[in-house]
């Protein structure tokens, strides 16, 4: 009898081997199923592209089919998906990673979008594409001026300012002001925050050494404001800080500033943070533990580069920043005069009167940061409402004085021809002088241990 009758005679027990092999073979799939399994939320994490991702979802598909059909051919094919316990892991496994791709498949259709900030670290610079003339990119601050270089034909210092060069240690027994904001306070032939330092010096508001320092950037948000004071205030040490924003707040954007602006971490915790920037379930859980930071395009996916409930809760954080650095803060409302067709052209606004409506309502949401926060507040956009401070404004409505000219000029010009400007420094002048018989500044000069100055007259 050969081996082919033996092995289908009567009676002969059936071959063990093609059982095991069954048997193997499905274990080898359990094996691979579940490894793929528990791949595919590291592949949704670090793949920024959805194709990875749903390659890997097929495979983890196909091979569950594959497993299927072993077991309706073969009844021998039990591995470890017939387990109870196995079974459990892979159903409570499955359960949430489906939740997470219906959540996010749900956050899709609803039009969210990822709205997280890049990071940077060690080993990582993410640099903001968006490219300004005479500026150098900065994760952090999207841009900045060139030091050593110009802008708009004014040197720009060591520092990176539109002002004289300073020391950056402030010298003992000086009173510093540092003065923040946007255009608006950096323009100038000089710039408002040069005029202030020459009071200063003529008219300290006590007995001690005063200086002003103009930090001021063209196009600067508030929040971009509050990046380079964090930056600033180690190396300057301030006494006084004036909060100068408002303008470039309201422009209509295509994405946040809160977005764009990189965030610095650890080189451990940016790598763990950097694969949920780009998912839309990371972004909604956040803007529900800070409301605030939602960013709520229009109808055009255009909105304020910083909305109302954020500049209200950054210049909280600035206020609270400047203090904690043991300095005193000054708010200063943004005046204007009627906006210009040329605004829309490059896009700020959908119109001449959301643009004066939408600057009026930042400049009340500064009236109430001040008010609520016990802050002194110098209130430019009521002080210049009236028709005879209209000469102080440029064309735009928006800077003063020369503004528009200021590239073809090239040089410092008499005070006389930036009547605005010289008018921002006496109020903030007659402002400080109000500011050292204060109790905030007193109690500054007691924290700091210094001699009580008496204000002078």
């Amino acid at each position: 009898m050969n081996d082919r009758q033996t092995k289908n005679a009567p009676g002969t027990p059936p071959d063990p081997a093609p059982a095991a092999r069954t048997a193997a073979l499905a274990v080898v799939l359990d094996v691979l199923f579940f490894a793929a399994l528990l791949g595919l939320p590291g592949a949704w994490l670090h793949l920024t592209e959805p194709v990875g991702w749903k390659q890997m979802a097929c495979v983890l598909g196909l091979l569950l089919l594959l497993r299927f059909w072993l077991r309706q051919r073969r009844a021998a094919a039990r591995g470890l998906l017939e387990r109870p316990g196995f079974q459990k892991i892979i159903l409570a496994l499955g359960s949430v990673f489906f939740f997470i791709a219906a959540f996010e498949t749900v956050l899709a259709l609803a039009g969210v979008k990822p709205n997280l900030p890049p990071v940077i670290f060690q080993g990582k610079d993410e640099y903001n594409r968006k490219i300004i003339v005479e500026t150098l990119p900065d994760p952090e601050l999207l841009w900045r001026f060139m030091p050593g270089g110009t802008f708009q034909g004014a040197p720009v210092n060591r520092l990176g300012f539109r002002d004289r060069e300073v020391e950056p240690a402030k010298a003992p027994g000086t009173r510093r002001v540092l003065c923040l904001g946007c255009s608006v306070t950096a323009q100038g032939l000089p710039g408002y925050p040069q005029y202030l330092h020459e009071r200063l010096q003529a008219a300290p508001p006590t007995a001690e050494r005063w200086e002003a320092l103009n930090l001021g950037v063209h196009g600067y948000s508030s929040l971009q404001g509050l990046r380079l004071f964090q930056r600033m205030q180690p190396l300057l040490k301030p006494d006084v800080v004036t909060i100068f924003f408002g303008w470039n707040d309201h422009w209509l954007s295509f994405q946040s500033d809160r977005s764009q602006l990189a965030v610095h971490m650890s080189p451990w915790l940016g790598r763990l943070y950097s694969p949920w920037q780009t998912k839309r379930i990371f972004t909604f859980l956040s803007t529900l533990a800070k409301p605030s930071q939602r960013w709520k395009p229009g109808p055009d996916n255009r909105a304020p580069r910083v909305p109302p409930d954020a500049y209200r809760e950054t210049l909280g954080e600035l206020v609270a920043a400047v203090r904690a650095a043991g300095a005193v803060p000054v708010l200063i409302t943004a005046p204007r005069r009627a906006q210009k067709p040329e605004l829309f052209d490059k896009a700020y606004a959908r119109s001449m009167a959301e643009a004066e409506q939408m600057h009026d309502r930042y400049v009340d949401l500064t009236r109430d940061a001040a008010r609520q926060q016990h802050v002194t507040l110098l209130d430019l956009a009521q002080l210049l409402a009236g028709p005879e401070c209209d000469r102080f404004f440029a064309p735009d409505g928006i800077h003063f004085d020369l503004y528009a000219k200021e590239q073809a000029i090239h040089q410092q010009v008499s005070p006389d021809w930036q009547p605005g400007l010289n008018r921002v420094a006496t109020e903030l002048h007659h402002t400080l002088q109000q500011l050292v018989a204060g109790d905030e500044w007193k109690n500054k000069v007691r924290q700091d241990g210094t001699v009580k100055v008496v204000p002078r007259n």
